[in-house]
């Protein structure tokens, strides 16, 4: 028997159990995760945020948020809970004059990398390119850049969300400056649903220089010794350079360890 849902009041496109869109529009980054939505809404403004949430409360429905997907323990889904996806909030706006930009909701760490980096900009985002830029800064998510731009958060100077009363919000150091602070790290999705977020961006940078080294087929006792050479290498090293150290298990390469990093040098 079909359940026969009233989205009245709603707007963008939802996604509802009976859509033959819905096993692709459920699924997440990682597919261990297997949750089944109420529905699911992909907004494409910030009046169409306000409806989803406002729909929620009349209907006493609870609200998972998501941007890029990509969340480990899958906490941006759920069992019977509405979605809100921000995907489509992607706009960048990058103002060189004032050495900021503006992003939507939904924008992803790849998509701001690539409007910055054609200009010549860097900035402090993830690891991770498909993870969704408000919920690595929201969670206070560090990245290849950490060391010498700080993380993410360090850089944001606004945001706007929409609360649970279907307020647009904005928090910056003069305007709603608790609420600032708490999503400077600490905010997760406990707050509103972030719809605009405004970042200061470094000084260009000439030459950045990606670097990967693998180690495969090593044992434990290699091991063991190359992350207590890595840890002591740490103490002094250069902060423009920054690493991510993995140890893994693969079937063509075997048990190893790869460092991935950046190094912000010159030509």
């Amino acid at each position: 028997m079909k359940t026969i849902i009233d989205i009245t009041g709603m707007a963008g496109r939802v996604i509802t159990r009976e859509d033959l869109h819905y096993e692709e529009s459920r699924t997440m980054w990682n597919r261990a995760i297997e949750k089944y939505p109420l529905l699911i809404v992909y907004c494409e403004n910030s009046e169409d945020v306000k409806n989803a949430i406002l729909w929620t409360r009349m209907h006493e429905v609870a609200i998972r948020i998501r941007s890029g997907r990509h969340h480990y323990e899958g906490y941006s889904t759920g069992n019977d809970v509405m979605v809100i996806d921000v995907s489509g909030l992607s706009e960048i706006v990058v103002d060189e004059i004032g050495g900021n930009v503006t992003i939507g909701g939904g924008v992803r760490n790849r998509e701001l990398y690539e409007a910055l980096g054609e200009k010549g900009y860097a900035f402090p985002g993830g690891g991770c390119p498909t993870v969704g830029v408000p919920g690595l800064v929201l969670g206070g998510g560090w990245g290849y850049s950490t060391r010498l731009l700080g993380l993410s958060c360090d850089s944001l100077v606004e945001l706007e969300l929409i609360d649970y009363m279907g307020n647009l919000i904005i928090a910056n150091e003069r305007e709603n400056s608790d609420l600032f602070w708490a999503c400077r790290g600490a905010g997760g999705g406990n707050f509103g649903v972030v719809v605009s977020m405004t970042f200061n961006i470094p000084k260009k940078i000439d030459m950045v220089t990606l670097i990967n080294m693998d180690f495969p087929n090593i044992d434990l006792e290699e091991k063991i010794e190359f992350i207590k050479m890595w840890q002591n290498e740490y103490k002094n090293l250069d902060r423009r350079a920054n690493f991510k150290l993995g140890i893994y298990n693969s079937e063509t390469k075997g048990k190893g360890i790869k460092l991935t990093g950046l190094f912000y040098g010159d030509k």
